[in-house]
C-alpha cells in the first residue's frame, strides 16, 4: 500500500510527522517495564483528571473566542475527539446540533455525565473512531488536542474536510500538552524525551533540530549602547511627545493577522 505525501518548502510534512510519532512510541515501550500490559482503553486512568480539568476551565477560553463568531444558529457541529466534554456546553447553547464524537469509553462516561448536569439536549454523543466513522454531513467540524496521538493524518483531515460544509478548525498547542514532564523524563531515563509531532517539534525536526530537546535558548538583553548626539538633529519641544503610528493607521502587510499557540487556547 503506497503512503501519501504532501510536500511543502521541499519537506515531506507527512513524513516527519509519522517518523516523530513513531520515534516517540518507540521510546515509550522501550521504558515500559517488563510484563506491562497497556489498558484497552489508554484514557481510563485520566479521564477523572480531564474531566476535572474540564469543570475548573473558564469558557469561553481563546479557542472558543475564535469559534464562536464564526458558528450559525442553524449549523449541525462536530466535535472530533470531544474527550470530557470540555466545549460542549458552551456550543449546545449557540448551534442547533453537536456530534460529539470520542471513541474512549472513560472519557465518554465523564462526556455524557456533565451533559446530564449541563441539561443539555441537543449533543449527540457517537462512540466511534475518526475517520471511520459513519455519520452525518455537518457545517463545521473541529478537533482539539486530537492530532497529536494521530499518525496518519492525512485521511483524518481529508475526510474532516468532507464531511464539513463550511470549515474545519484544529487547534494544535506549540508543544504537547504533556512535554511539561519532559524534564522528569530525562532525569529518570538519563535520556531526553521525545517530542510527539506538534507546532514547534514538527518546525525544530524540519530545521536539522532533531527530535530531542528543542536547541532555543531565552533571549538575552544587548548591552546598551550610547550614541552621541548629533548636534544636527532638532530637539523636541519640552512637554512633547513623540508620535507613534496606531496599528490600525499601518500598513495591512505589518499587522499581526494571526496567533498561534496563545495563552488560553
Amino acid at each position: 500500500m503506497s503512503r501519501l505525501s504532501y510536500s511543502a518548502g521541499g519537506y515531506d510534512w507527512l513524513d516527519i510527522w509519522r517518523r516523530m510519532y513513531d520515534e516517540e512510541r518507540a521510546q515509550a515501550e522501550r521504558a515500559n517495564l517488563p510484563g506491562f500490559e497497556p489498558q484497552a482503553d489508554c484514557w481510563a486512568g485520566q479521564a477523572n483528571r480531564f474531566a476535572a480539568a474540564a469543570r475548573q476551565a473558564p469558557q469561553p477560553d481563546g479557542f472558543m473566542r475564535f469559534l464562536l463568531p464564526r458558528l450559525r444558529p442553524a449549523n449541525r457541529l462536530l466535535d472530533i475527539g470531544a474527550g470530557t466534554g470540555r466545549y460542549e456546553p458552551l456550543l449546545a447553547g449557540v448551534v442547533a446540533e453537536v456530534l460529539a464524537l470520542e471513541p474512549s469509553p472513560a472519557m465518554r462516561a465523564q462526556l455524557e455525565q456533565r451533559l446530564a448536569e449541563a441539561r443539555v439536549s441537543n449533543v449527540r454523543v457517537v462512540a466511534e473512531r475518526w475517520p471511520e466513522a459513519d455519520l452525518p454531513a455537518c457545517d463545521v467540524a473541529i478537533a482539539a488536542h486530537v492530532l497529536y496521538g494521530v499518525r496518519e493524518i492525512e485521511p483524518f483531515l481529508t475526510r474532516m474536510s468532507a464531511v464539513a460544509a463550511r470549515g474545519c478548525y484544529l487547534l494544535l498547542a506549540i508543544r504537547h500538552p504533556s512535554s511539561f514532564i519532559s524534564p522528569f523524563w530525562e532525569r529518570l531515563h538519563g535520556q531526553a524525551r521525545l517530542p510527539l509531532p506538534g507546532a514547534l517539534p514538527l518546525q525544530l525536526r524540519r530545521c536539522g533540530r532533531g527530535a530531542g530537546r528543542p536547541a532555543l535558548a531565552p533571549a538575552r538583553p544587548s548591552p546598551a549602547r550610547v550614541r552621541p548626539r548629533d548636534p544636527r538633529r532638532r530637539r523636541r519641544p519640552a512637554g512633547s511627545r513623540r508620535r507613534r503610528t496606531s496599528v490600525a493607521a499601518r500598513p495591512a502587510g505589518l499587522r499581526r493577522r494571526c496567533l498561534v499557540g496563545a495563552p488560553g487556547f
